[in-house]
């Protein structure tokens, strides 16, 4: 029985960690304004980087970079990405994980998407 108990604490203890190191993006909290994105929480494995991407023309893909802030590994509250230009009401924006790639602290092209199981870690929100 002991030992059933053990096997129970230590798979419970490996799929927290495994959640943790996915990586997340709290959507509690996620906001847009026309200058500016709010994030209430990012998890993070490792130190990176949120990126803000406009969507490509379907509204669903990323497309060019707008904004992106530093994250440091574990959890960061009240993450702002401040973006390189004005975007208008109603425009929706991927809010997505980057980790950092190349050690040299500057968002760069080595600094690739999280992806849990595939898929990159990412939200969509709208400007208000």
């Amino acid at each position: 029985m002991i030992r059933r108990a053990t096997a129970l604490v230590a798979a419970l203890s490996l799929g927290a960690l495994a959640a943790y190191a996915e990586g997340a993006i709290a959507t509690d909290g996620l906001k847009a304004s026309p200058t500016a994105v709010s994030i209430g929480t990012v998890t993070a494995d490792k130190d990176g980087y949120v990126v803000v991407h406009r969507t490509d023309f379907t509204g669903t893909l990323p497309g060019s970079v707008i904004g992106h802030a530093p994250v440091k590994a574990g959890s960061n509250a009240e993450v702002s990405v401040p973006l390189d230009k004005q975007q208008e009401a109603g425009t929706r924006l991927i809010v997505m994980l980057h980790e950092e790639g190349d050690g040299d602290t500057d968002f760069d092209a080595a600094d690739k998407p999280v992806r849990t199981n595939g898929t990159p870690v990412q939200e969509t929100v709208t400007v208000e």
